[in-house]
Order: structure tokens, then sequence, then C-alpha cells
């Protein structure tokens, strides 16, 4: 494969509270989603980040997505199995869901690790388009500039998903640019969570 994007559980079913579609509801996604403690959750995500390293082109990169519960044991994970990070990116939400129960910040960002298999490793980035890009509404990103590490994307309207049940749907925006950044033309990319298809 070209390019790598993943997206795998955040372990976030703790039995809390969330806001989704503006419905106060249980954070619970299924067992699939609860974490096992540090040392079964390190190993789930070492032994895909193994499966991935073994499908990748040698020039190819990976793209993690993650919140504080899951990336930065991705992260580690990463750099224990001999990865680079080129950049970790902050996607910012500017219509992110409230904190209901006000005892936090409000979380509104993700992260997304970008890596590649070495630090020697030979990495396809499409500098020229990222840079030259018209991207309309992320305020953020100036016309004819370098596009920095904070990207302001809208989560997907909830009256926009195909079938409103993915907890952590990405937008297009997120995926087409990842794409448009770090991936051939007809290049090869993998998804190894699947998520809703995206």
């Amino acid at each position: 494969f070209d390019l790598i994007f993943a997206d795998p559980p955040y372990h976030l079913s703790n039995g809390g509270i969330t806001c989704h579609a503006g419905k106060m509801v249980n954070v619970n996604k299924g067992d699939w989603d609860v974490s096992r403690g540090l040392e079964i959750d390190f190993a789930f995500h070492e032994a895909w980040i193994l499966e991935c390293r073994r499908v990748l082109k040698d020039n190819g990169t990976m793209w993690i997505s993650g919140t504080y519960h899951s990336i930065y044991i991705c992260g580690y994970a990463l750099q224990a199995g001999g990865w680079h990070i080129l950049n970790d990116i902050v996607w910012f939400k500017p219509n992110a869901s409230p904190n209901l129960s006000c005892r936090m910040f409000c979380a509104s960002h993700e992260t997304l690790l970008w890596a590649k298999k070495s630090h020697t490793a030979k990495h396809f980035f499409n500098y020229d388009v990222v840079r030259d890009g018209i991207f309309e509404k992320d305020i953020l990103k100036k016309p004819g500039k370098q596009m920095r590490s904070v990207w302001y994307i809208s989560v997907p309207k909830f009256s926009s998903m195909k079938y409103k049940k993915h907890p952590t749907q990405k937008p297009l925006e997120l995926l087409n640019r990842i794409m448009m950044a770090s991936c051939p033309q007809k290049g090869l990319v993998l998804d190894p969570f699947c998520g809703s298809a995206t």
C-alpha cells in the first residue's frame, strides 16, 4: 500500500456520558471499545501497527487518528517499532460536542500522527498541492503559504451522516486532505479499521 489511514478504537467506553446529535447519551459503544488496561491495549496497538508495516511500501506513510485516550499509546508503539513520526496534526473541530460534565475542558480536537517506516525512508509528500490548494472552510490555511499542523475542519453534521451510527465518523474533507498530501495519483490506500467506509 502507498498510504494507510488507521482510526483504531479510542477505548472511550467507560460508563460516562457524551453529547450525540444534541442529546445526552452513554459513551459505551460496545466491548470492542473498552480498555483492557495499559499492557493489553499496548499489545493490541503494537500488533496491528506491525501488520501495517508489513504491507506498507517502503516509501509509504501511515496516518493514525485518535484522542488522548489512545493516541499516545499508538505513538509509543510506532516509535518502539522503529517508525519515524513526521508530524502530529491537530484536527480542530469548531463544532465539537459540548462537555456535559462541566468538570474539564471541552474536547475540541483529535490528534493525527503521520509516520514513515524509518528515519531514512523517502516518503511521498505533495508539498506544492497542499501549499497552493484552496481550502475555503479552513480559516487557518492562508493561500500560497505552507500548510500548518493545525487543521480547521468541522465534524460531519448529524443530518449528513448516512447511517448515523459511527461514533467518530470522519469528514470527507479530512480524508481528502490526507490523501491529497501523502498519496500519489492512483495510489493504493488501506483503512485497517474501515469504520463507516468513508
